[in-house]
C-alpha cells in the first residue's frame, strides 16, 4: 500500500470511529435542544479536516522546544554495527514501484474528478444565486440582515456567507399572512444568528473532499435535520404561535417544488412531517443538566487534549533537561581507568537482559575477558572500572555498562550509559534468553523477512526522502535520534529519486532483515530489526551501494 493511502486509511477509520462515538453521544441528548446535537454532528464533520496526527504533532512540537539539542543515540551501541556478511541464498521479494505508482495515479485521478465535479456544481449554483441577489428588489436594508424579493427564487432563504441577504420569492409574499411571513423571516434570522451558512459551507468542503465516503453524506443529512429543528425551537421560544408557524412552513413547501439554496439556509429543510409534529406539540426541550455539561466537556477534552498529550508524551519519553544531559555526557566522556578485578566476581552478571521485545543482550565471560553484546552479534569486550561498572574502549561515542543489584545482592538489570542517556535492560531468565537465541537461529535458518519490516522500511524511506518521517512507527529512542539527524539524513537520500524496487536479501547473523533498495539514481542496502509487538521500528541502518 502506498504511504499516502496508508495515512488516508488511518485518517478515515479514525474519523469514522470518532463520528460513531459522537453519534452514540447524541442519544444522551435526544431530549435536549437540537443545537447541542447539531454541535456534536458538526464536530464529527470537522474531524475529517483535522487528522489526529496533526494533534499528535502539535503535542510533539509543544515539547520539542524543551528537548535537549544533542545527538541522541537511537539504539544501543551493540545494535549500531552493520552486518556485512549475508546468507549465500538470496530470496528475492521484489516490490515493483511502477505498477503501484500507476494505481496511485489512477485513484488520485478518480478522486480529483469527483472533487472537481462536486465543486463545479457548487460554484455554478453559487454564481446563479449571486446573480439572483444582484437582480432582487430591496425590501429592507435596516438591521444586520437586508431583505430582498426576487422573481427567480423558489424558496425563502438566507443567501451568502460573510454578508448574507434574506431573499423572499415575490410570488410567495402575497400568499402568506403578515404573521406567517414574520415567522418565516424569524426562522431565517435564526439561521443568520447561528451562522448556519458558514457551517454548511464547511461541511460541503468535507463532502467534496471525501465524496467517496458515505458517512460524509449521511452527516450532511443529520446536520440539515438538526439545523432546522434548532431554528424551529428558537422561533417558538421567540413567541411565534405553533399553528401560524407550522402553517407558514406548509405553505412554503406547497409552493416550492425544489430548492436552489445549496449551501444556504432555507425554511423547508429536514423531515417535514416530524418537524410539523414537533412544532404543533410544542414540547420544550430539556435544558442541559450539570452532569450533561460535564459529559460534553469530558468528550471535548478527550477528543482534543488526549492526542496532544500523547504527542507530548511520545516526544518527551526519552528526553531530559539540557543541564542533566550535559552532566551525563560529561561523566560518560571522562577518561576511564581499568582496575584489578576477580574474574569470578563477574559471574553474577552473566546472563540475558532485555532492552525491548526485539532486543536481548547476552553477558558472558571467557577467562578474564568480559563480553557484552546483542544476541547474534559479535560481543564487545568491556573493562572493569568498579565492582558493578564496565567500559568499552576505542569508541567515538564513549559508553559504559553498569549493573543494578537488589538488597539480596541479585542482579536485576543492566544499564547502558551513552550519549547522555541511561537505558535500562531488565534481566530475564536464562530460559527466556536461550529461547530468544533459538528464535533468532530459526529466523536466520528460515531466511524470511520479519513480519511488517518490508512495509515499515518503505514508510521510513519515504519519510526521510520527503523530510517528514512518521515518528509514530519508531521507538522513542529511534524517533529522538531521527529528529536530531533528520537534516543530514534527508540531504543524504533526497536526491536518490523515487523508489523503483525493494528486494529482500536475507536475514543477517544479528537477526536484522537486509534489503536492497533501488531508486532512480541510487542503490542502497538497508538493515532493519524485527518490529516490536506494537509495530514500531527499533533499529534501522543503510549503506550506499
Amino acid at each position: 500500500m502506498s504511504p499516502v493511502f496508508g495515512l488516508l486509511w488511518d485518517h478515515l477509520w479514525q474519523s469514522t470511529v470518532f463520528a460513531g462515538g459522537l453519534g452514540l453521544l447524541t442519544l444522551a441528548f435526544r431530549r435536549n435542544r437540537a443545537a447541542v446535537r447539531y454541535g456534536l454532528w458538526f464536530a464529527a464533520s470537522l474531524k475529517f479536516l483535522l487528522p489526529f496526527s496533526v494533534l499528535l504533532a502539535l503535542g510533539e512540537a509543544l515539547f520539542h522546544g524543551l528537548a535537549p539539542a544533542y545527538a541522541t543515540a537511537p539504539i544501543f551501541h551493540g545494535m549500531a554495527k552493520m552486518a556485512r556478511s549475508l546468507p549465500a541464498a538470496h530470496l528475492p521479494s521484489v516490490m515493483p514501484q511502477v505498477p503501484e505508482a500507476h494505481a496511485t495515479t489512477l485513484l488520485l485521478a478518480i478522486w480529483a474528478c469527483g472533487f472537481a465535479a462536486l465543486s463545479a456544481v457548487w460554484l455554478l449554483r453559487r454564481a446563479r444565486l449571486n446573480r439572483i441577489v444582484r437582480d432582487a428588489r430591496s425590501i429592507s436594508s435596516a438591521g444586520p440582515l437586508p431583505v430582498k424579493a426576487s422573481r427567480s427564487l423558489l424558496e425563502p432563504g438566507l443567501v451568502g456567507i460573510w454578508h448574507p441577504v434574506l431573499l423572499l420569492p415575490e410570488d410567495i409574499i402575497g400568499r402568506l399572512s403578515p404573521r406567517e411571513l414574520e415567522a418565516v423571516e424569524a426562522h431565517e434570522r435564526c439561521h443568520h444568528a447561528r451562522r448556519d451558512n458558514l457551517t454548511a459551507a464547511i461541511h460541503m468542503l468535507v463532502t467534496n473532499l471525501f465524496w467517496f465516503h458515505p458517512l460524509t453524506w449521511w452527516l450532511g443529512t443529520r446536520l440539515g435535520e438538526e439545523r432546522e429543528r434548532a431554528c424551529d425551537e428558537a422561533v417558538l421560544e421567540q413567541g411565534s404561535a405553533p399553528d401560524v408557524y407550522a402553517g407558514s412552513i406548509l405553505k412554503v413547501c406547497a409552493f416550492t417544488t425544489q430548492s436552489e439554496l445549496l449551501c444556504s439556509a432555507g425554511v423547508s429543510g429536514a423531515n417535514l412531517k416530524h418537524r410539523i409534529e414537533t412544532i404543533m406539540t410544542s414540547r420544550p426541550a430539556h435544558r442541559l443538566s450539570m452532569a450533561k455539561k460535564c459529559l460534553l466537556a469530558a468528550a471535548a477534552a478527550t477528543a482534543i487534549a488526549a492526542p496532544v498529550l500523547i504527542g507530548l508524551a511520545s516526544s518527551s519519553a526519552a528526553a531530559l533537561s539540557p543541564q542533566r544531559v550535559q552532566e551525563r555526557l560529561g561523566e560518560q566522556r571522562r577518561p576511564r581507568t581499568e582496575i584489578a578485578f576477580d574474574p569470578a566476581g563477574f559471574d553474577k552478571f552473566v546472563g540475558y537482559y532485555r532492552l525491548d521485545p526485539a532486543t536481548v543482550f547476552a553477558v558472558t565471560r571467557r577467562g578474564n575477558r568480559y563480553l557484552v553484546g546483542v544476541i547474534g552479534q559479535t560481543p564487545d569486550r568491556v573493562y572493569p572500572e568498579s565492582a558493578v561498572k564496565f567500559f568499552l574502549k576505542g569508541l567515538s561515542l564513549p559508553a559504559q555498562y553498569s549493573f543494578t543489584l537488589d538488597a539480596a545482592g541479585r542482579v536485576t538489570e543492566m544499564v547502558l550509559h551513552q550519549s547522555g542517556e541511561e537505558q535500562q535492560a531488565p534481566r530475564i531468565a536464562d530460559t527466556q534468553g536461550k529461547a530468544a537465541e533459538a528464535a533468532l537461529a530459526q529466523r536466520i535458518a528460515g531466511n524470511r523477512p520479519s513480519p511488517g519490516t518490508t512495509q515499515a522500511l518503505r514508510r521510513q524511506i519515504d519519510g526521510l526522502m520527503s523530510g517528514r518521517p512518521d515518528y509514530g512507527i519508531m521507538s522513542p529512542n529511534l524517533a529522538a535520534g531521527t529528529r536530531q539527524m533528520l537534516g543530514a539524513l534527508h540531504a543524504k537520500v533526497a536526491g536518490w529519486g523515487p523508489v523503483t524496487s525493494i528486494a529482500f536479501l536475507g536475514v543477517a547473523k544479528d537477526g536484522m532483515d537486509v534489503f536492497e533498495v533501488t531508486c532512480r539514481h541510487k542503490r542502497s542496502k538497508w538493515n532493519i530489526g524485527p518490529l516490536t509487538p506494537e509495530g514500531k521500528i527499533t533499529s534501522i541502518f543503510f549503506d550506499e551501494v
